[in-house]
């Protein structure tokens, strides 16, 4: 199983060389009552000494985290499961108490490239020097232009199956994400949503909280 995920963070990231584990514990702060076995961690050109993703306690954390620039930061709180998926992090991600998130959802806290043509034309020259030299594909990626928005996730959430979340999105306490759902915007608290994009499905009364 690890060999598969590394292949696929490989074909992601692309290069041709990485070792996903050999440095885990140099970008975590984990209390040791979590469970961070199953994860895999990648930072470009990281700051020395900085701690990238934060768990707290009883936590079972699983899925590939990559932090494209040196100032991203992904925090989860206690009590917290993730099943997997993958996290792709310039900004933040905040991720609260007892959330429950399953397997094969993606957290992207940014666009990946400027929607302006002329911001965006070197991307790939920049990508392919990247991969010439065995480095990160966005090594020489410049990502001052890239719009980017802090990822929260409020305690008690629930995030479903293959959801996708994207930049900027607050999900609010107690909310439950249908599976498949593409989040673009606010999710109020104690809400079920669903759909892509997703929309307000029902509210969650106060007897099922």
């Amino acid at each position: 199983m690890l060999k598969k995920i590394k292949k696929r963070i490989k074909l992601f990231l692309g290069i041709k060389n990485i070792d996903l584990q050999s440095n885990k514990s140099k970008y975590i702060l984990s209390a040791p009552s979590s469970d961070i076995s199953s994860l895999n961690i990648f930072v470009r050109k990281p700051f020395e000494g900085k701690k990238y993703l934060e768990i707290g306690n009883e936590s079972i954390i699983k899925g590939d985290y990559i932090f494209e620039i040196q100032e991203g930061k992904i925090k989860i709180g206690n009590r917290t499961f993730i099943g997997g998926g993958l996290f792709i992090c310039i900004d933040e991600i905040e991720i609260g108490d007892d959330v429950l998130i399953s397997w094969g959802c993606t957290f992207i806290d940014n666009n990946s490239h400027s929607i302006v043509w002329s911001e965006r034309k070197d991307d790939l020259s920049q990508w392919k020097k990247g991969l010439e030299e065995n480095k990160i594909g966005g090594f020489y990626k410049d990502w001052n232009n890239i719009k980017r928005g802090k990822i929260k996730i409020k305690n008690k959430a629930w995030i479903g199956f293959n959801s996708i979340i994207l930049k900027g999105v607050s999900i609010g306490e107690g909310a439950i994400i249908g599976a498949g759902s593409v989040v673009t915007k606010d999710v109020p608290d104690w809400t079920v949503v669903g759909g892509n994009p997703a929309v307000v499905i029902r509210t969650i009364p106060e007897n099922e909280r």
